[in-house]
């Protein structure tokens, strides 16, 4: 949204309900199923309509008081649409797809426009497209994560894509409308054409010729002394991550920014633990970890770092990249992971991360 409201805390309200909005209306139709879900949400269109055109007219109500001060200045003097563009997909969406579909579209037009949002609402607005770009990437790659669990992974992992694209171009349209219904489009011409099934053999397959390639390489070549190396190397990575980042915010003197990085590091890692359970894929045969695979979690520690210090000091940059190149080789010789979860878990830090490059 293109938002110009003042302060940095009603922007992130609003984004914040936003998203609130999303998941409620999910749990509504979910709960009392779509004719009640329905008259709820028309009930909602007409009571907002009408205090808008009171609010227009000069008469203030509590309900105008409460999002007031959400307004943009746009919408300050003209009817405030958004709301109503968001409940009108809503409506449209759980009447005529199947729940499940319906549901998920939902969801990631909440969490990917919603977070989108709210990081511009923290980090400030900029006025450049490729900033507009890494707020929209990093928004709809956690849209991406919870939506895969709910439906196909691959056909939201491509609705996400293209609504990336649609949010981040600030089209005359709102993108209440636009989003919902290119993730809508995307999802049923993906499930058309089974977009997912053969993209899912297709990554399956190359996992497997990968990982034969490389195990094969590894244990016949003469590398393969390095095997223990990279074995305490793989306990120690995250020690050398930790490090580094200490290291870059001293030498800045930041302490207090090393806190704020550090908490998002771990939130961040969090939620790729939890995602791996809901994913529930099954690491390589020669790895000797018992817990699932998917998405890896020493990559995403190295998208992390890369998205925040890709552009620092020489030797910050050059720190960084050994690290990173370090983790993908430790991670493949030894058979952790398939190589879609190196991919997947560099793309998910790394893009989550950018927004906040030269943070604070």
């Amino acid at each position: 949204m293109k938002s110009t409201v003042d302060s940095r805390f009603y922007k992130s309200l609003r984004d914040l309900i936003h998203i609130a909005l999303s998941i409620t209306s999910i749990l509504i139709y979910g709960r009392f199923g779509v004719a009640t879900g329905s008259l709820v949400t028309i009930l909602l269109i007409l009571i907002y309509s009408v205090n808008e055109y009171m609010r227009l007219r000069g008469f203030s109500t509590r309900l105008t008081k409460l999002y007031e001060p959400m307004l943009t200045r746009g919408e300050s003097v003209r009817m405030a649409k958004s709301p109503l563009f968001l409940a009108l997909s809503v409506l449209i969406l759980m009447n005529v797809l199947r729940f499940e579909e319906a549901s998920t579209i939902v969801l990631i037009t909440g969490l990917g426009d919603g977070f989108s949002g709210l990081i511009r609402a923290l980090r400030g607005e900029g006025s450049k497209s490729l900033w507009r770009i890494k707020t929209s990437l990093a928004g709809f790659t956690i849209a991406a994560l919870i939506g895969g669990l709910l439906y196909e992974p691959y056909s939201v992992l491509i609705a996400c894509a293209f609504s990336t694209i649609v949010e981040a171009l600030m089209l005359k349209i709102d993108d209440n409308l636009t989003v919902p219904f290119t993730v809508a489009l995307t999802i049923y011409t993906s499930k058309w054409v089974g977009f997912n099934s053969a993209l899912k053999s297709l990554v399956e397959g190359l996992d497997i010729s990968i990982y034969s390639a490389i195990r094969e390489w590894w244990v016949n070549s003469p590398v393969n002394v390095l095997t223990p190396l990279f074995t305490v190397l793989d306990v120690a990575l995250p020690l050398f991550y930790t490090m580094l980042a200490i290291f870059m915010f001293l030498r800045r003197r930041k302490p207090a920014d090393l806190i704020v990085f550090m908490m998002f590091v771990s939130v961040t890692l969090i939620l790729i633990r939890i995602v791996k359970v809901f994913y529930g894929k099954y690491r390589p045969p020669a790895s000797i970890k018992q817990d699932f695979s998917f998405p890896s979690a020493h990559m995403a520690l190295a998208g992390i770092f890369t998205g925040f210090f890709y552009n620092s000091s020489k030797c910050s940059s050059m720190l960084v990249y050994v690290l990173s190149t370090l983790t993908v080789l430790e991670v493949l010789a030894l058979g952790n992971h398939w190589f879609s979860d190196v991919v997947a878990g560099f793309l998910i830090g790394l893009f989550v991360t950018l927004p906040f490059n030269g943070f604070p």
